[in-house]
């Protein structure tokens, strides 16, 4: 609980003042961040090496079973038949996340022929939150060195390669994506942040966080914006359900009163990937809206685009929103014929 306080502590002190960090300032603050961030983790000896991610693949042919990967052997992804997907869990996380299995039974439900990574990096991860928080960079840097690899020596080609990332986990996704493009000239297709971290990174330059340049298609979904998840829009299609901060369901906490951390601090946070994942079993369900803002979607002020946030092929750019349910199923469509409730719920529950 210390680590907790003294993580959230640093960010509040941080993001609490964003809106007086001039542009040009941003810059100058980051530097302090990273300065104290690593002068932390030089005390603490621990410095994020290869060893510490580590990556757990599975298939339609292996759905309950993962096959442990070594980095400097990757064969088993040699000539993967569609998409490869990484999922990169977030701060004081791990491969167990509840939405690791969900997301990843989800895929081989819908998409047979995907093979799904499951990326621990849990060590580096459960650090005070500013030191996590500069380790995306190293561990950013670890997974970009293993996608390259696939490339050059596997036969995987950089337009299959999908990366879901969670709170850190999706600041991390847009490093990687950051990499790439200097390293091949190129940019990954599509990467998808499940609510990115905010704290510490809204403070940010752009170039230091995930923005709309880290990929050709840069989806994000907003589901605790100004609390742990980033308030703005900052990709090319921005998702904002019930209005991006606060979720039907969910109790809401008071960063200034830890007691208040205890069960919810996750709610509205994780909701994202809970919203994510009935996306991608029910892709017609969850019906987004493009509009310049939250209060005008009841107004039906908007535009006439609409967009399913399942939709993993889609190119359009703006705001959208749309409106949940407090519990599963999320949407307020009508269920359609595509994967059952009842068949949902045994998805998520096993």
């Amino acid at each position: 609980m210390f680590e907790l306080s003294v993580g959230i502590s640093f960010a509040i002190l941080i993001s609490g003042v964003q809106c007086l960090i001039p542009d040009f300032l941003k810059a100058d603050v980051f530097n302090i961040h990273r300065h104290a961030a690593v002068e932390t983790r030089d005390l603490l000896h621990k410095p994020v090496t290869p060893e510490n991610v580590t990556y757990y693949l599975y298939t339609s042919k292996n759905p309950n079973k993962f096959i442990k990967l070594d980095p400097s052997d990757l064969e088993p992804l040699r000539n993967v038949s569609d998409k490869l997907v990484f999922l990169v869990h977030g701060w004081t996380s791990n491969r167990e996340t509840a939405w690791y299995e969900d997301l990843k039974n989800a895929f081989l439900t819908t998409h047979p022929n995907y093979s799904i990574v499951e990326v621990d990096w849990s060590e580096p991860a459960n650090q005070y939150y500013y030191v996590a928080s500069i380790n995306t960079y190293d561990v950013a840097k670890i997974l970009v060195n293993v996608i390259l690899d696939l490339n050059k020596n596997y036969s995987v080609s950089l337009d299959d390669v999908l990366l879901i990332g969670h709170s850190l986990g999706g600041q991390i996704i847009g490093f990687v994506g950051k990499d790439i493009i200097k390293v091949t000239g190129r940019k990954l297709p599509r990467i998808i942040a499940l609510d990115p971290a905010g704290p510490l990174f809204d403070t940010r330059p752009e170039d230091k966080r995930l923005n709309k340049n880290d990929a050709e298609v840069v989806e994000v979904i907003h589901s605790d914006g100004g609390t742990f998840g980033f308030l703005r829009a900052c990709g090319t299609i921005d998702f904002f359900p019930n209005g991006g901060k606060s979720q039907p369901g969910c109790k809401r906490i008071d960063l200034l009163d830890l007691r208040s951390l205890v069960d919810p601090i996750s709610c509205d946070h994780r909701r994202a990937g809970e919203y994510f994942v009935e996306a991608i079993l029910n892709p017609d369900e969850l019906l987004a809206t493009r509009c310049s803002g939250w209060e005008l979607l009841a107004k039906n002020q908007c535009d006439d685009v609409k967009v399913n946030l399942g939709d993993l092929t889609t190119n359009e750019t703006g705001t959208f929103y749309f409106e949940t349910n407090k519990e599963r199923p999320f949407s307020k469509r009508k269920q359609s014929d595509g994967i059952s409730l009842s068949k949902v719920l045994s998805l998520l529950h096993h």
